[in-house]
C-alpha cells in the first residue's frame, strides 16, 4: 500500500501545470548558471558571427527578450546602441549590470515602439516562451525599418516530445510556457509578418548537454545547418529583412504626369 500511495503521489506530481509567462524573470537571480554555457556561446556566434555581419556602428538595435544581456553586449560591442526589453525587471537588472543598453519592461507580442523603428531586430530563444509565437514574429518585423534585418532563434518542435519527457521526469529546470514552432512554421511566421527570408539553418544535431561533443557539434552545424539534415536538428535561426519603404511620389491620387 505504501509503495502504491508513493506511486501516485509522483503521478499527481507530475500532471500538467499551468505555465507560468513570468517564471523566467522568477529565476533572474540563477538564469546565468542554469543555461549551458556551450548553448549561449554557439547562439552568439550564430547570430553575430554568421548571420548579422553587416556594420553596427550607430545602428539602433532591438534586443527582444534579452535575458540576462549577453546579446545587447555583443551589440554594443559592435558599435550598436541597444533598447533591451524583458517582461520583468529582475532579469533587466542583469541586463544593465552587464551592457550599456536602454530598458523595457515589455511583452514582445505587444512591443510599445512606433514602426520602422529599429534597424536590426535580435531575438534568440524567446518567442517560443510567448502563448503566440506568430504574434511575436509579427511584433518584431512591425518595428523594423524597411530595410532592416530580424535574426532570431528558437528550438525546433520535432525536438519538443523529448523536452516534455526531459520535463515531466524532473531532468530540468524550466517550467515556462514552450511554443516551438516547426521549420516551416517559423518560415511561414516570417513571410507572414512582410519579411523575407534571407537564411535559414538549423543547430546542435543533438543534445548540447553531451559536452565531449560540442566540437564535433560546432562542425556539423557549419556543414550541414543548411541542408536537408538542418530541419531536424534542435534548433534554428532566421535572418530576414524588412523590403525598403519605397519614396513617396509627392503625387495625389488623379494627377497627371506631364510628358
Amino acid at each position: 500500500m505504501g509503495q502504491f500511495r508513493t506511486f501516485m503521489r509522483k503521478r499527481r506530481n507530475m500532471a500538467p501545470r499551468k505555465k507560468d509567462p513570468y517564471f523566467y524573470t522568477a529565476i533572474a537571480d540563477s538564469f546565468d548558471a542554469l543555461m549551458n554555457p556551450y548553448d549561449v556561446q554557439r547562439r552568439l556566434e550564430i547570430v553575430y558571427d554568421e548571420l548579422l555581419r553587416e556594420e553596427l556602428t550607430g545602428k539602433l538595435v532591438l534586443d527582444a527578450g534579452a535575458g540576462t544581456g549577453y546579446f545587447s553586449e555583443r551589440a554594443n560591442a559592435r558599435g550598436a546602441t541597444v533598447v533591451s526589453v524583458d517582461l520583468g525587471v529582475a532579469l533587466l537588472r542583469r541586463v544593465g549590470a552587464r551592457a550599456a543598453s536602454l530598458l523595457a519592461v515589455t511583452d514582445v507580442m505587444a512591443l510599445p515602439f512606433r514602426p520602422g523603428t529599429f534597424d536590426v531586430v535580435v531575438s534568440s530563444e524567446v518567442i517560443e516562451h510567448t502563448t503566440d509565437p506568430q504574434q511575436s514574429v509579427r511584433e518584431l518585423g512591425r518595428v523594423l525599418k524597411g530595410g532592416g534585418t530580424l535574426v532570431l532563434t528558437c528550438p525546433n518542435r520535432a525536438w519538443q516530445w523529448l523536452v516534455r519527457l526531459a520535463s515531466a521526469a524532473g531532468l530540468r529546470p524550466f517550467q515556462g510556457i514552450e511554443n516551438f514552432p516547426t521549420f516551416r512554421q517559423l518560415e511561414a511566421f516570417v513571410r507572414a509578418a512582410g519579411l523575407e527570408l534571407a537564411d535559414h539553418l538549423g543547430f546542435h544535431p543533438w543534445p548540447f548537454q553531451l559536452r565531449s561533443l560540442w566540437f564535433l557539434s560546432r562542425w556539423c552545424d557549419r556543414k550541414a545547418g543548411r541542408s536537408l539534415l538542418g530541419r531536424v536538428m534542435i534548433n534554428q535561426a532566421v535572418r530576414a529583412v524588412k523590403p525598403p519603404v519605397p519614396p513617396a511620389s509627392g503625387l495625389s491620387p488623379g494627377d497627371r504626369v506631364s510628358a
